[in-house]
């Protein structure tokens, strides 16, 4: 009997086991919570912001003021598109505020709990002094607020509320980051930021405060003509265009990568007061300016201000490289050229030895007819050395700077002068004087050009482009006397 007593005790207490298995079960107890590795549970979602499921809603929004960790970024719609108020030089992409928008308006999540939201609740969520969250103000005065509080146990969710709710929401950490807009995610990362480029007509580089380099073209009125590019900063000469537009063409590319921060009190500790380097851009009508300071731990950017105002940025120090190339880069480095078809007499010193060079290239139906020291270059079909006639040209015009000077030291002796006379009556004289044993300096008509050159330049051999080499060349084949001829 007790056997059976056992055993019918036994099927009870099984029977009972199930039974409140399956009530567990069936109540959910027994659910596994959501892995950190995946979604959390969807069966039961809703809008995180459910004003924003009105129709016409977010058209109504006139403001929106983005707190994240206690950063404060306004922006409101003006003009038909969005400004930022709370930083004015910042200039936002009203698209990406659209964007924006509309992405917190579609963003569905968990709910994490539905019911009256007390003081307490907002302690237990971390909603009750969050320093993030969304404000939209309505244009009808409504404000509504979007609160993101702390971490769920797993730490992969975010609790989110919309403020005067009954329900709060779980949502994903990538939520409250793409959700909550820091400046960098609305601005334009264009610096230089003109409508028309082809107008630009200034540019100029400043470093540790002094200028370096200035820049100034001349506006052509024929669309098609290029503007031509003056150097007015460390001499005042004709600018090297294709570099200078080069430079223009990589201001253009440089753009901003991440916003440091907004409102800085003190730009020293980013090297910005004063600036190591500054690059300013101009039009008819406005100037934009680009200021450089230190650059991070690992060299890869630089800290940046725009215009002055107390906004720090970073920007690719790749993408600035250009702020160390030399002045004479931008400057036209031969100190004279001209078409030797405008040419009619060159009168050629050099070394002490003199020579008279005349042209006769104008007609394009006559043969051309050059002289050296009265003798025809060109003898007969067989003799025919006008090409290495015009190789001393091509020597003449290859005199150029290989370093700037302020104010030339003393003046040594006379090297070479070369007088240039055009067509037109026109008269330029190149001089060359004695800077050391292996430079000189450069003179254009009687004032001092700015910087010097190599001696090389004058003394070559003929292969290498020489003045004295290449006249020495055709002396010989001429057979005129040359004290210089090897």
């Amino acid at each position: 009997m007790k056997k059976y007593l056992t055993t019918i005790i036994a099927l009870i207490v099984i029977a009972v086991a199930l039974t409140g298995f399956f009530v567990a079960k069936k109540a959910g107890w027994l659910d596994p919570a959501p892995s950190p590795t995946e979604e959390p549970d969807d069966t039961v979602t809703g809008p995180i912001c459910a004003f924003l499921q009105e129709e016409g809603a977010a058209a109504r929004v006139s403001r929106i003021e983005y707190v994240y960790d206690g950063d404060l970024l306004s922006v409101r719609r003006g003009g038909g598109s969005w400004v930022a108020d709370s930083n004015p030089e910042l200039k936002i992409i009203g698209r990406n505020v659209d964007s924006k928008l509309s992405a917190i308006g579609n963003q569905f999540a968990r709910e994490a709990y539905r019911g009256e939201v007390t003081e307490s609740k907002l302690l237990e969520f971390g909603l009750m002094d969050s320093n993030y969250y969304v404000r939209f103000f309505d244009e009808d005065g409504t404000v509504h607020r979007v609160v993101f509080g702390k971490e769920n146990q797993n730490g992969y969710y975010y609790y989110v509320w919309e403020e005067g709710c009954d329900v709060i929401h779980l949502t994903g950490k990538s939520s409250r980051e793409s959700l909550i807009c820091r400046a960098g995610d609305l601005i334009s990362t264009t610096i230089f930021d003109f409508d028309d480029s082809g107008q630009i007509n200034g540019i100029s580089i400043s470093k540790d405060g002094q200028p370096y380099v200035r820049l100034r073209a001349a506006l052509s009125s024929v669309p098609e003509e290029p503007r031509s590019w003056n150097v007015t900063y460390p001499l005042e000469r004709a600018g090297d265009r294709s570099a200078i537009e080069a430079l223009l063409t990589n201001l253009n590319s440089v753009k901003l990568a991440e916003v440091v921060e907004l409102g800085a009190e003190d730009m020293a500790q980013y090297g910005l007061s004063p600036a190591k380097y500054k690059l300013t851009v101009s039009d008819p009508g406005k100037s934009i300016s680009l200021s450089l300071g230190n650059t991070t731990s690992d060299r890869m950017y630089y800290y940046a201000s725009i215009n002055n105002a107390n906004d720090v940025y970073l920007i690719s120090a790749a993408s600035v490289d250009f702020t160390d190339e030399p002045e004479l880069t931008y400057i036209d480095e031969y100190i004279f050229m001209v078409s030797y078809t405008l040419l009619s007499r060159v009168d050629l010193e050099v070394l002490g030895d003199t020579f008279v060079l005349t042209y006769d290239a104008a007609d394009a139906d006559k043969e051309e007819v050059f002289t050296i020291n009265g003798v025809n270059v060109f003898i007969d079909a067989d003799r025919d050395y006008r090409g290495e006639f015009k190789r001393i040209g091509t020597a003449m015009y290859g005199l150029r700077f290989s370093g700037l000077e302020a104010e030339p030291a003393e003046k040594g002796e006379l090297l070479c002068r070369i007088r240039y006379e055009q067509k037109d009556g026109t008269v330029t004289t190149v001089e060359c004087f004695a800077r050391d044993e292996t430079t000189m300096y450069f003179y254009l008509n009687g004032s001092y050009a700015g910087g010097y050159g190599k001696q090389y330049l004058l003394t070559s051999d003929n292969t290498n482009y020489g003045i004295t080499g290449t006249v020495a060349n055709l002396c010989e084949l001429l057979g005129i006397q040359y004290s210089q001829a090897e």
